[in-house]
């Protein structure tokens, strides 16, 4: 028969853990929170094209009045949706931006909490690993900020 063992995990590295998932989760719902407002902004000013477009129109009920309205209604979607396209390409790379910036956040604050609660990690391969990753994710951040700037250079 084995024996089992059973070591337990540091009170700190417990907090460092709960910690970290909380900040995950805050990241999340400012993101969730970001998006619904693009949404909103771009229903809203879709919603605005067309009410701007119909407006000015009698109900008369005369076809030849209402084509040219029809042709401008057509050609302001369009436009509408090259901008909504636009908006939400710059969007991406933001939240791309702030997610990374926040992990990597979150994930050096937990290197602190759980080197500081005794866990014996100095040298090791993991804390190489960890340091590497989040000089990475920096640069990583740096650059989709740079490009997520209006008049940024974008390779598609």
């Amino acid at each position: 028969m084995m024996k089992k063992t059973n070591a337990s995990t540091p009170l700190g590295l417990v907090g460092a853990n709960a910690a970290y998932c909380q900040r995950l989760a805050l990241l999340a719902q400012e993101s969730q929170q970001r998006w619904i407002e693009l949404g909103q902004r771009l229903a809203s000013d879709s919603t605005s094209q067309y009410l701007a477009t119909l407006a000015p129109l009698k109900p008369a009920g005369n076809w030849q009045e209402l084509a040219p309205a029809m042709g401008e209604l057509t050609r302001k979607r369009w436009q509408c949706q090259l901008e909504a396209s636009q908006a939400l390409t710059h969007a991406a790379l933001q939240e791309q931006a702030e997610i990374a910036a926040g992990l990597g956040e979150a994930m050096s604050e937990w290197f602190k909490n759980a080197t500081s609660a005794g866990v014996a990690i100095n040298e090791s391969p993991l804390t190489q690993m960890w340091s590497a990753m989040t000089n990475q994710m920096s640069a990583a951040c740096s650059a989709m900020r740079d490009a997520s700037q209006p008049g940024g250079h974008h390779d598609g």
